[in-house]
């Protein structure tokens, strides 16, 4: 379009004055010049309407009138006087020429006049077109314009949705903010109320208080705390098989309630089973649960239960109903959860304080018992203690005198030193088992051999009382635990026997149970035990607080030594009797303990023991001058020969300069201790020593361990009894390929 008006106004533009006088001048000259000089003697073939066609270029009217009037006059000067013709020729031919000059020139300007009609036309429609391009112009303003205006609009109209928008979140969080505070406010309420309730949780611990008040108030908080459609709550417990309730809120039944659903349509139990958090919204959805139901008002229509644990043990349930279907929230969770642990640890602390109370009146009870039970053992050592003391000075002043009651003096005191170190003994055995300082040596023996050998020892005295001591039974049996042990109960069941005996007999018997244990039993045809006192007379404490008791046949721990030794091993003693029939105490050992492949038997500790000690030279290490010199002169009499040391360097030096087969050794010396005189001998290497004995009122069993890894062959327990030392000497080179026999030369301690 604009290359168009381009073009339209290059032709609308004419050339200048001068331009078009030159030019049309030229042509106008070039058609007179050959009219009058090229075809001079005859008519130019070419018209002077020609030389008017530049005026089309030009387009100037008057250029064109005064170019034509020169082409009249050059036409007329050919005519009528260069060529030479007729006169009506010359005529003819002007007019010609004049016709054809004027029809060109009038046509010319015609054309002229009708081009200039078209340019002022084409300027009309060019303006027109400038006004309508300015009336587009216009109107495309316009319409950017109304385009920018709508868009205007539709910002502000999307401004405006944007606030609406803004306006109606804000709308719903001031809602919801409202909704948080409410939240937050029902909240607070709460908390304050659970902070009550906490603060009322603490006198539930105050003393007086039982089970059911510190249930019932769980359920009071529990309805305070939740609240919102929540009208009751019990607490519901498993007792025997059968589902109580332990405590309510909400029933209208004064805390007194006892309609209780059956176990296994109850939700307790399904909460119980579950151990954990639980709910139904709506119970008639659930027929085969069935709840309390209150005394008064409708029956409970939604439930929520958590269990109720102590000591890691779910004990029961917290309930909380409400009579209408009821959505049960996360908080109500947490409110119900913490008030379950808050009463769990209520009736833990109840239980705490009956423990203590109990414990508290045991202790005092143990207390008045010791100090009883001190009062005796005090009494107890004094009475042989004081004998000891008599004894010795009739001892000394039958000696003085030349008397023949000796012997009968001096086993006296030998009845009541063994009573004053048996007494001993006892106490410190009961202190060991009570402090679980005893530890247990398990191997596998015969059975039938040991109770032989354990009952070897007391054949003098039942002789002494007329008694017949018997054992009986399966002689095939052999056991795999701690035998020193086990005798020892059997021993001291023995030994109760016969003191308590006076006519009769005593018997032992072992036999194997259809379950596989083994049975011992200790029978006796004594005065027998009240019945009321069966249950009761493995209680030392008993035992000592019974005035009717002969203080002169013991302290009365064996019974007690047996009960705890019996627990220690894992087996069961019991016991039946009659008054003036007997007691028959039985000791039962678990199959477990019974080895099925018979053990060799084992050598009797009381056989030979009247053999003498010839031919052995003995070290005798011991730091308590008595002690020691009773101890040599005894073992001289079986015709050993004797090297006392009374301290640890001094049996090094014994050592370094005679040479002995058996050492008998203390351990608690006043300069070295055994231990280390043990290890110089390990040292040496081969010292040369068959035999050596530790002697030690410690016989734990990591000591005995300890001893013999330092190449002591065993220890032997204080006090001593020399019948039995001898025997054990005997016994070891009996055994074992050693002949009793004096090295040829000194230990090397160097």
């Amino acid at each position: 379009m604009i290359q168009g008006l381009e073009r339209w106004d290059a032709l609308e533009q004419r050339p200048p004055l001068w331009v078009a006088l030159v030019t049309h001048s030229l042509v106008g000259v070039l058609l007179i010049y050959m009219a009058t000089v090229v075809f001079s003697d005859q008519l130019s073939p070419l018209s002077f309407a020609v030389g008017l066609l530049p005026a089309l270029w030009h387009r100037r009217i008057t250029v064109l009138l005064v170019i034509a009037v020169v082409f009249v006059i050059a036409r007329a000067f050919e005519a009528f006087v260069k060529i030479d013709m007729a006169p009506s020729m010359r005529v003819v031919t002007f007019s010609m020429t004049l016709i054809n000059l004027s029809v060109t020139t009038l046509a010319i300007w015609l054309v002229l006049k009708a081009w200039r009609e078209v340019l002022a036309r084409g300027k009309k429609l060019r303006v027109a077109n400038d006004r309508l391009e300015a009336s587009n112009a216009e109107l495309s303003a316009r319409e950017e314009e109304i385009t920018r205006q709508n868009e205007e609009l539709q910002t502000q109209a999307e401004e405006l949705e944007r606030q609406t928008e803004e306006l109606r979140q804000q709308t719903e969080e001031l809602a919801a903010s409202r909704e948080e505070l409410r939240r937050f406010n029902e909240q607070l309420i709460r908390r304050e109320r659970g902070m009550m309730t906490l603060l009322e949780s603490a006198r539930w611990l105050r003393p007086g208080l039982n089970d059911r008040d510190i249930m019932s108030a769980v359920c009071q908080a529990a309805v305070q705390l939740i609240e919102h459609d929540v009208v009751g709550a019990a607490v519901m417990q498993v007792v025997d098989g059968k589902l109580a309730m332990r405590g309510n809120y909400g029933f209208g039944a004064q805390g007194h309630f006892e309609d209780v659903p059956p176990l296994a349509q109850s939700f307790a139990n399904l909460i119980i089973e579950k151990g954990q958090t639980g709910f139904i919204e709506n119970l008639a959805l659930r027929p085969d649960i069935v709840l309390s139901k209150p005394v008064i008002g409708r029956p409970f229509a939604s439930v929520l239960a958590t269990p109720l644990f102590v000591d890691g043990r779910a004990i029961g349930v917290v309930e909380v109903y409400s009579h209408t279907i009821r959505h049960w929230s996360a908080e109500d969770f947490k409110v119900i959860e913490w008030l379950a642990a808050q009463c769990a640890l209520a009736l833990s602390a109840i239980d705490y304080q009956r423990e203590v109370q109990v414990k508290r009146r045991e202790a005092e009870d143990a207390s008045r018992q010791k100090t009883r039970f001190l009062a005796a053992v005090s009494h107890d050592v004094r009475t042989p203690a004081n004998a000891i003391s008599l004894l010795a000075e009739l001892i000394e002043d039958s000696a003085r005198r030349g008397k023949d009651d000796l012997s009968e003096l001096a086993t006296d005191l030998k009845t009541n030193a063994r009573t004053l170190v048996e007494l001993v003994t006892d106490v410190l055995d009961i202190t060991r088992i009570e402090t679980g300082a005893i530890d247990l040596n398990v191997a596998d023996f015969n059975l039938f051999q040991a109770l032989r050998n354990e009952l070897g020892q007391f054949e003098p005295f039942a002789r002494q009382k007329q008694l017949a001591l018997n054992l009986s039974g399966d002689e095939t049996i052999s056991l795999h635990t701690d035998r020193l042990k086990l005798m020892r109960v059997v021993a001291n069941l023995v030994n109760n026997a016969l003191k308590f005996t006076d006519l009769g007999t005593i018997d032992v018997q072992t036999r194997r149970e259809v379950d596989g244990a083994v049975v011992i039993q200790v029978s006796d045809t004594g005065i027998g035990i009240p019945r009321p006192a069966l249950s009761r007379i493995f209680d030392e404490f008993y035992q000592l607080g019974n005035p009717e008791r002969d203080r002169n046949k013991g302290s009365g721990l064996g019974l007690a030594i047996c009960r705890r030794l019996v627990d220690v091993l894992g087996c069961s003693i019991s016991v039946d009797s009659a008054i003036n029939v007997g007691t028959t105490f039985t000791l039962r050992i678990p199959a477990d303990f019974v080895v099925e492949t018979p053990t060799p038997r084992i050598i009797d500790d009381q056989a030979n023991t009247d053999a003498s000690l010839k031919g052995l030279r003995i070290l005798l290490v011991e730091d308590h001058h008595v002690t020691r010199r009773s101890t040599a002169r005894l073992l001289a009499m079986k015709g050993a020969t004797i090297i006392e040391a009374a301290t640890g360097a001094e049996a090094l030096n014994q050592l370094l300069t005679n040479c002995v087969s058996v050492l008998l050794l203390d351990l608690m010396l006043p300069d070295i201790d055994g231990a280390e005189v043990l290890r110089k001998l390990r040292e040496a290497g081969d010292h040369g020593i068959s035999c050596i004995y530790v002697l030690s009122g410690d016989v734990r069993t990591a000591r005995v361990e300890a001893v013999k890894a330092l190449g002591a062959h065993d220890l032997i327990a204080k006090p001593l009894n020399i019948e039995q030392l001898i025997a054990r000497i005997q016994d070891h080179f009996r055994n074992s390929s050693d002949v009793p026999r004096t090295p040829d030369a000194p230990a090397d301690l160097h």
